[in-house]
């Protein structure tokens, strides 16, 4: 039974209180600092009603708030909309609730960790769950911050002596195995699966090390068998690894050796691609075995929204109607250099989706054309953790949709 988080539905404040405020329009974040890679300081609820200190936009887009427990933080401008006047009288109405967790549905997380990957799936029984990739490193020259926040948020979501069935590295780069550590410590890990190949990084070398001294039950994708990742006891629920014919081929960039994975529940369908890159896609396309899996409805873009993933080609085979790309902000970190997502991926992914409720989203990509950072606007199902923040995905056995846009 997990601890229940105690959450506010609604704000009070003075009506005497002076000018300007915002209302949240979904399930958001408050940070310490007006920047992704800050710590979380509050979690809000979409209604909620926040005093407006400044309109002055700080760092990447952030307006600095009043929050509900009256300390002084940053929000991102998309979450909310400014009201002028002054904030109007309402009532605290306490529930106990996870404030993570929504029972009942498959749960797929994708946590907003920088430039990076995090993402765990809990089955719909509220009691098993797996893991894909565990974050950045904290260091300045990595992604300050991604860390930390991977840490809160699996701290908040799962507890310490609930194990967690499946935990998956699906390549050893650091921005995908810097926590995996961390979680060995913490958690009792049935099956930890990464894809075997080896690296001369000090992250890697730690992670190895912890493997061996707790002796942990591991397989890996170059295994003679396919390990076996059906994390959730339910018949309705399937997950497995897809190796085509040629995953194994030397020379490939080692983002290519990514442990890809589909998760079906009823009828509908996810497909995690680590950082798979065209090579990969077109190697999953020509295996009639793994190519007749390809076609689902949710899809973790591939390399963070890089240009050299998600191709039309493999766009056509996939056919995503909602997709998350999992990156960091443009001015922080690796992101300076690596510059994702980019905007060709963003353009080929939106004729495939679906819309999200509500108004036009604006969307920032880097154009390799122009050399500059610009923005989309669109009401396309394409979330992406930069701009929307920690992004929950339920599935009810045949839709999928995102927390909040339901």
């Amino acid at each position: 039974m997990r601890a229940p988080l105690i959450i506010l539905i609604a704000v009070c404040f003075s009506s005497a209180l002076k000018a300007d405020y915002v209302k949240v329009s979904r399930d958001a974040v408050i940070r310490a600092e007006g920047n992704s890679s800050a710590t979380i300081i509050e979690r809000v609820e979409a209604g909620t009603l926040l005093p407006l200190l400044s309109n002055e936009l700080i760092g990447t887009g952030y307006l600095k708030v009043t929050t509900p427990l009256g300390k002084t933080g940053f929000i991102y401008k998309s979450w909310v909309r400014i009201i002028k006047g002054d904030i109007p009288a309402e009532t605290i109405t306490p529930q106990t609730t996870n404030e993570l967790t929504t029972s009942g549905n498959l749960e797929v997380h994708v946590i907003n960790v920088g430039q990076g990957d995090a993402i765990i799936i809990r089955c719909p029984d509220g009691n098993h769950e797996m893991l894909i990739d565990a974050a950045e490193l904290n260091a300045g020259f990595r992604y300050p911050g991604s860390q930390t926040e991977f840490r809160n948020y699996i701290s908040a979501f799962q507890q310490e002596n609930n194990p967690i069935e499946v935990a998956i590295s699906t390549h050893p780069h650091s921005d995908h195995i810097a926590g995996m550590s961390w979680v060995l410590s913490e958690y009792q890990v049935s099956l930890y699966v990464d894809n075997g190949m080896k690296n001369t990084s000090g992250t890697y070398g730690s992670l190895e090390q912890k493997i061996i001294d707790a002796n942990i039950n591991r397989k890996q994708l170059n295994d003679s068998v396919i390990p076996d990742i059906d994390f959730c006891p339910r018949e309705d629920v399937n997950a497995r690894i897809l190796r085509p014919a040629g995953y194994d081929e030397e020379g490939m960039d080692p983002n290519d050796y990514s442990v890809i994975v589909r998760v079906d529940y009823g009828g509908s369908s996810f497909l995690f691609t680590g950082d798979a890159e065209r090579e990969m896609e077109h190697k999953l396309m020509n295996d009639p075995e793994t190519a007749a899996l390809l076609d689902v409805d949710f899809l973790k873009v591939g390399h963070h929204g890089s240009h050299s993933s998600s191709d039309t080609t493999f766009l056509n085979v996939v056919t995503p109607t909602i997709a998350a790309i999992s990156c960091g902000a443009e001015t922080v970190g690796t992101n300076v250099s690596h510059k994702h997502p980019r905007m060709v991926t963003v353009n080929n992914l939106i004729p495939y989706l679906g819309q999200r409720n509500g108004m036009e989203t604006s969307l920032e990509a880097y154009n390799r054309s122009s050399g500059k950072w610009e923005v989309v606007s669109s009401k396309a199902a394409l979330y992406i953790t930069n701009n929307d923040g920690d992004l929950i995905f339920l599935s009810d056995g045949s839709e999928i949709w995102r927390r909040g846009d339901r």
